[in-house]
């Protein structure tokens, strides 16, 4: 009985998948839309043309940019002569950087 049950679903079920499959109907609309190609000038029926940039507000940007990175420069400038150098530590300098690696490359070649 459930044999035959399940074989009459598969059966009923066969149809409506090779339906879904099948071409739309001609009064159905169709699943893909493909689309024209046509020049940008058409999309909008004019041309969109920016406005020009004022030449005086070009001007006072660019003074007002050169004015804050002089102002950054200088207010650097006053933070590192304000500060006091540092000491350089005798550990790192060239002469016991060179003999270390000397060491290490004697260590590390065979005798």
């Amino acid at each position: 009985m459930r044999r035959t049950i399940a074989a009459l679903l598969v059966l009923l079920a066969l149809p409506v998948a090779a339906d879904a499959q099948m071409a739309p109907a001609p009064g159905q609309a169709p699943l893909e839309i493909r689309k024209r190609e046509s020049p940008p000038e058409s999309k909008l029926g004019r041309l969109v043309v920016p406005p020009a940039p004022q030449a005086e507000d070009a001007v006072r940007d660019a003074e007002r940019g050169v004015a804050d990175l002089e102002r950054v420069d200088r207010d650097r400038r006053a933070l590192r002569e304000q500060a006091p150098p540092l000491p350089r530590r005798p550990d790192l300098g060239y002469d016991v950087q060179s003999g270390i690696q000397q060491r290490n490359l004697r260590r590390a070649l065979p005798r």
